[in-house]
This record gives structure tokens, C-alpha cells and sequence, in this order.
């Protein structure tokens, strides 16, 4: 989807403090061997915040950012991979009803279970309302989660490759703005939905602690997939949402300055994303997610972030947002920096 004439107003994050992997390495949580190709440095982690209470942080600091008025909102899109702190109960009401009140009376308030790649859907969903519809101003994508025992272990639930982080971040997307959203777009592959199953049963309710590499195992073993034949599907799937953004926004790889991938751990950043595509590690949000870890869908939303609030990028730069969500589904944004907010550095 190529878009005309909308921009991120604003951009928030609201990241707990960080713990140093090596504690989890000493006392047993996290292995040494995956801890030394992962390259991690520390993770962030929620005490005393539940995830909408997150989302809602980020989106109070993303609105003011924008100079977006409640009332301004269109649309509020939550997405989360994770628990979100009740059962049975919508978050995006939550953050609706904290952050845009009786003045969103007007302004759906969807969640969006897509997993990592949550927020950058999101971001397509609110941007395509918003062309639908010249009326409507603006857009607010939140999204949040936090990784805990015992359902869900931070260190081994997941592949090798991926620690997570807890967190929160936000976006405005609205007529004007300090970037120009150049396109998004989003290419699947549900036919790999069966890494994140495995061979479980259908359960009456929730409550069974994550084990991804066990599900992973067993779809492979039902499957009788070829090997290396995952990998080439989600190098496919990377490649191919990347190159449709890139055309739909007229440019190519030369043309991006940084990118902001998911923060995995560094042998798979190099491996599955950066060399796929020929592109340097340097040119990459790692040096930050390295800090933080795997925060679910945030990471692409708490990478641009960073980049605009240390002043690493300026106006004429081009950076490309890559999601990856189990299901499996790729999204991706390429954004053009217009001008510096004052609340860049």
C-alpha cells in the first residue's frame, strides 16, 4: 500500500528498567553458549506495571508528541503478543478509556493478535482507515507486553535467538507529522502456523506454560519438512514484504538509511535478516535492542524511537520498519524523516 499524505505525528516508548543477562546466565535461566552468540547486553523488565498500564504511558507521551487532542483520534488499535493482565477482556478498551475518554466516543478501539509483527499491521490497519476516510485526522497504535513466570519464560519459552523484554510503545499516524509514511505492506505464510502449536490439544482455558522449541519440534517432525526448508520459507517471506514495500515506495535498499528489524539476538539478526537482504549490522537498530531484548510487537515502534529522540536520524532519511509475527506474517513501513520534532536530540 503505497501511502499519500500521511505521516507519524508522534512516537513514544515506556521500557521498564533493564536487568544484566549475566545474572540470568549465573544462576542457570539463560545459557552461556546461546548468551554468547546472542550478544545480549541486558533486557528490560516490568515489576509494577501490567501491560495496557504500559500502553497507555507511551500513548499519553505519543499523543502530547503530536499535539494530537483525544478527540483528534479516529481509530485506537492495541496490539500485544502476550497476556495481558486479565483474561477474557478487551485491553484496547482500557487504553481507549485512560488515554482518549468520553472525547473518542467515535474512535473504534480494536485489539490486534498478530503477534510481533502486531504493531506494524496495526500501523497498515490504522493507515488504511485513515485513507478510507479524508474526515478522519488520525490513528493511535499502542502495543504492549510483559514476559513472566510461569507461564511464559523469558529465556527458553521462545526459539534460541530471541530473549524478551517487557514494554510499551505508541504511534500517531495523522495529516501531518515529522515523517512521511512512504507505504506498508504485509505478505503471509499461514501454512507455517504450526510452529507456534506444535502437536497441543485444543484447551477448554489458558493456563499452559509456553514451550515454543517444543512445538516447533513437533510441527517438524508432523510435517516432514525438508531441512532448511523453514528457514528458506521465512527468508522468503522477509524478502518479499520487504521488496513489495520498497517498490510500492518507489526506492531501493540503497535508498534506506537505517533499519529497525526485531531485537534478536545478534547470530540471527546477521543470519536471518541483515545478510538475506545484504545489509551491515551497523546500518541496524542493534546497538539499542541488544539493551533491551525481544519486546514483542514494539520493537520496530521502540527503534525508531530511539533513533529520533538521539538525533540519529534528520530530515531526507529513509528507514525501513521489518515485522515478523508467528502465523506466520511480514510487515513492513518505509518512512521518510521531514523535520526534526522538538523533542528530538
Amino acid at each position: 500500500m503505497r501511502c499519500d499524505g500521511l505521516f507519524l505525528a508522534g512516537l513514544a516508548h515506556r521500557l521498564p528498567a533493564t536487568m544484566d543477562v549475566e545474572g540470568a546466565v549465573d544462576d542457570g535461566r539463560y545459557d552461556q553458549v546461546e548468551r554468547q552468540a546472542d550478544a545480549y547486553a541486558s533486557v528490560t523488565v516490568a515489576k509494577d506495571e501490567a501491560p495496557p498500564e504500559m500502553a497507555v504511558a507511551a500513548a499519553r507521551l505519543a499523543l502530547g508528541r503530536a499535539g494530537t487532542p483525544p478527540s483528534g483520534i479516529a481509530l485506537l488499535l492495541h496490539a500485544s503478543a502476550w497476556f495481558q493482565g486479565v483474561d477474557y477482556w478487551p485491553a484496547a478498551s482500557y487504553v481507549h478509556h485512560e488515554v482518549l475518554g468520553d472525547a473518542g466516543r467515535h474512535a473504534p478501539a480494536l485489539d490486534v493478535q498478530q503477534m510481533c509483527a502486531g504493531a506494524m499491521g496495526a500501523l497498515e490497519l490504522g493507515a488504511s482507515y485513515l485513507a478510507a476516510d479524508a474526515s478522519r485526522e488520525s490513528a493511535l497504535i499502542t502495543t504492549a507486553d510483559r514476559y513472566a513466570d510461569p507461564g511464559f519464560d523469558r529465556w527458553r519459552s521462545d526459539v534460541r535467538g530471541i530473549v524478551y523484554g517487557d514494554g510499551a510503545a505508541a504511534a500517531v499516524i495523522g495529516r501531518t507529522g515529522f515523517a512521511r509514511l512512504l507505504s506498508v505492506s504485509t505478505i503471509v505464510d499461514t501454512g507455517l502456523e504450526g510452529m507456534y502449536r506444535g502437536d497441543e490439544p485444543f484447551a477448554t482455558a489458558p493456563g499452559r506454560p509456553v514451550d515454543v522449541r517444543a512445538r516447533r519440534e513437533a510441527f517438524a517432525a508432523a510435517a516432514k519438512l525438508p531441512p532448511g526448508s523453514v528457514a528458506e520459507r521465512t527468508t522468503s517471506g522477509l524478502t518479499d514484504a520487504v521488496g513489495r514495500t520498497l517498490d510500492e515506495a518507489g526506492l531501493s535498499l540503497g535508498d534506506i538509511g537505517r533499519f529497525v528489524f526485531p531485537n534478536v539476538g545478534l547470530h540471527v539478526l546477521r543470519t536471518r535478516y541483515a545478510e538475506p537482504l545484504g545489509v551491515d549490522v551497523e546500518r541496524t537498530t542493534w546497538d539499542w535492542g541488544r539493551r533491551t531484548g525481544h519486546v514483542g510487537a514494539a520493537d520496530q515502534l521502540t527503534g525508531l524511537t530511539h533513533l529520533v529522540e538521539t538525533g540519529s536520524v534528520a530530515p531526507g532519511d529513509r528507514v525501513l520498519l521489518v515485522g515478523i509475527g508467528a502465523g506466520f506474517a511480514w510487515t513492513c513501513a518505509a518512512v521518510e524523516i521531514t523535520a526534526r520534532p522538538d523533542w528530538s536530540g
